[in-house]
């Protein structure tokens, strides 16, 4: 009988005793999260919230994107992150995190390696391994880029590239050319573009920009790839020879499109969120960004955004890598109250059926494994591009989010230094020599 009573004990220990912790006040995990009014990334994350709820009765997900929280823009958000960090306080289990963040973030406290000591590295973890592609493993710029940790599934993956308003070239006159475009191309369109404003007093932007993202960076870096070519050189972080030549190469090349005003007239004034349409009215020919934007403008005017095009970004002399990559959108706090759960969560955006539903959504490649493309099927000029530029290059991208590739590895927080001298050259107020030795001044030897 006494047996029979320890069993019947034991029995309600192991089978209700897991009911009864459900019964407990569920624990509220902090998720900072983005892409609001991104269309159908929004959605995704919404979704993906909902169904880790539904899966995780013990866990609730408090998400607020960034910009419900008073935040504008990614060097806010990187602030608040900084400031975390020095309060010792954590107000977000989840914060975002991609290049830009590492660098900015890495910018206010003065300490580029700051992830190793305050973000959880997921190498660790054999799930996360199976559930990336190999190419995030096997290219060391993958961890590189991310502090020498990683941080977090490669839930996005992108190209740069030019975009262009096809109704804009076709009032115009011109034809743009969408691959192997060269950097005398482009200077023919920019041309183009000063010469029919002047014939018509239209005051139609070559390129837009804005003052707070200086987007147009993409279109500098890659010119600057082209010219120095290697990767092993570019991935180095030397400031070489070849390096030097092609920064000055470059920046004269900006200086030969300055002499046709090709900026918006609003460059320097535009709020980048606010303005990110502008293109879509006619107002400028290009908009230099990434595949990202597809999202964007879905989700301003749909049937607007069918007048955007993608174009690769042109180049000095052809090579065979792009600038695109696969990026972390989110990161765990290492000092996270509830950083089990956290990474939970983000173990369960690596599922195959989150890649599909990325891929299908956004048109934009992913770096989680498992999934099939929309591109297969090309649909549109989104899709045929996406298919184009995967069987022309694979996944051989390079993307840096600071100038270390450019000006060693010393003067990688010299990226804001480089586009606003950059930005100077191609508005006309300094000539290409007057802001390379600028730029050479400021180097950290």
């Amino acid at each position: 009988m006494r047996t029979l009573r320890i069993a019947v004990s034991c029995f309600f220990i192991t089978t209700l005793f897991p009911l009864f912790s459900f019964a407990q006040e569920p624990i509220t995990l902090n998720f900072m999260a983005r892409w609001k009014g991104e269309h159908k990334r929004a959605d995704l994350v919404r979704e993906v919230v909902r169904e880790f709820e539904f899966l995780h009765p013990g866990i609730k997900v408090n998400m607020r994107f960034f910009e419900d929280l008073g935040f504008t823009g990614e060097s806010d958000v990187a602030e608040n992150t900084a400031r975390m960090i020095k309060e010792g306080k954590t107000d977000w289990d989840i914060v975002l995190f991609n290049t830009g963040q590492y660098f900015r973030v890495g910018e206010v406290l003065g300490d580029p390696q700051w992830v190793k000591e305050y973000l959880v590295d997921f190498s660790d973890f054999p799930w996360f391994k199976a559930t990336q592609k190999e190419v995030i493993f096997s290219d060391p710029n993958y961890k590189r880029e991310s502090g020498d940790i990683f941080v977090g599934p490669y839930i996005e993956g992108f190209y740069c590239m030019l975009w262009y308003n096809k109704a804009v070239a076709d009032t115009i006159g011109i034809k743009i050319r969408e691959y192997g475009m060269t950097g005398r191309d482009l200077i023919e369109y920019v041309k183009a573009v000063y010469e029919y404003n002047k014939k018509h007093a239209t005051k139609i932007g070559a390129f837009y920009e804005a003052h707070d993202w200086r987007s147009i960076e993409y279109l500098f870096q890659n010119m600057f790839k082209s010219e120095v070519g290697d990767l092993n050189e570019l991935n180095s972080e030397e400031f070489t020879d070849a390096k030097q030549a092609a920064l000055l190469k470059t920046l004269q090349f900006f200086e030969e499109l300055a002499a046709y005003q090709p900026l918006i007239g609003s460059y320097d004034k535009n709020i980048w969120y606010d303005t990110r349409g502008l293109v879509l009215d006619d107002a400028a020919l290009f908009f230099v960004n990434g595949s990202w934007m597809y999202s964007h403008w879905m989700n301003i005017d749909a049937k607007k955004t069918m007048k955007m095009f993608p174009a690769e970004l042109p180049v000095f002399k052809s090579v065979d890598f792009c600038m695109g990559s696969y990026t972390p959108q989110f990161a765990v706090m290492k000092n996270s109250p509830h950083k089990a759960a956290a990474i939970e969560f983000l173990k369960f955006w690596s599922q195959p059926k989150i890649a599909e539903k990325w891929v299908l959504y956004t048109k934009c490649p992913t770096g989680l494994k498992g999934h099939f493309t929309t591109s297969d099927s090309a649909d549109d000029q989104f899709e045929k591009f996406q298919a184009k530029m995967n069987e022309k290059y694979k996944d051989n991208f390079h993307f840096k989010d600071n100038a270390g590739f450019i000006l060693g590895h010393k003067n990688r927080l010299l990226k804001s230094f480089l586009n606003e001298m950059m930005i100077d050259v191609l508005s006309g107020k300094r000539k290409a020599q007057e802001a390379y030795d600028e730029i050479i001044k400021r180097l950290e030897k």
